[in-house]
């Protein structure tokens, strides 16, 4: 298993940013895991901006940012990606103390081909849905797919989407506020 950390934080009337570290391993050396941007900046931003992007009477917008996850592996491997935070939801990963985040995983490539996307719950599953994108919901999975069924591969690379939101009442502060979420991205091999 290879395991990349990131960082999802937005300081409201200040800055936000998300950052990965280095992949490193838990277990065997055969794929080394790397992601795009170590460090997703939403900028600074006052309560009066976010009422401009309210997308419901509860939440407003920080917007969408991406990423890019690269896997290589000495030996083709059926890999699946988790990402482990702190969950808000079901759906979605906590941000401080009134905002989250949801990670969508899209544009799958493996070994230079174009291929769908699984969502399991554990590695090794058979994929419960299937599609060209996948939510990365806390406690699941995406694993590569080609014609229903999950394929091996030495090179993987994957688009994920971030989408924060902050709470209305979450966005009530006196003072420069962070809003952090953390996690790291988890490549099992199988």
């Amino acid at each position: 298993m290879r395991r990349s950390d990131f960082v999802l934080a937005l300081a409201l009337l200040a800055a936000a940013s998300l950052t990965a570290a280095p992949a490193r391993a838990d277990g065997a050396d055969n794929c080394q895991m790397q992601i795009s941007n170590p460090a997703v900046d939403y900028g600074s931003t006052t309560r009066a901006e976010l009422l401009k992007k309210q997308v419901s009477p509860l939440a407003m917008s920080l917007g969408r940012q991406s990423v890019t996850l690269f896997a290589t592996c000495k030996m083709p491997t059926l890999m699946t990606l988790f990402f482990r935070g702190a969950a808000d939801d079901a759906d979605t990963y906590r941000l401080g103390n009134g905002g989250a985040f949801t990670l969508r995983v899209l544009n799958a490539r493996l070994d230079g081909h174009v291929v769908g996307l699984g969502s399991v719950m554990v590695p090794g599953q058979q994929p419960e849905t299937q599609a060209e994108s996948v939510m990365l919901r806390p406690e699941t999975g995406a694993v590569p797919i080609l014609n229903d069924v999950p394929v091996k591969g030495s090179s993987l690379q994957l688009q994920v989407d971030i989408d924060a939101v902050i709470s209305t009442t979450g966005s009530r502060v006196n003072d420069l506020t962070v809003f952090r979420g953390a996690g790291n991205f988890e490549l099992f091999e199988h």
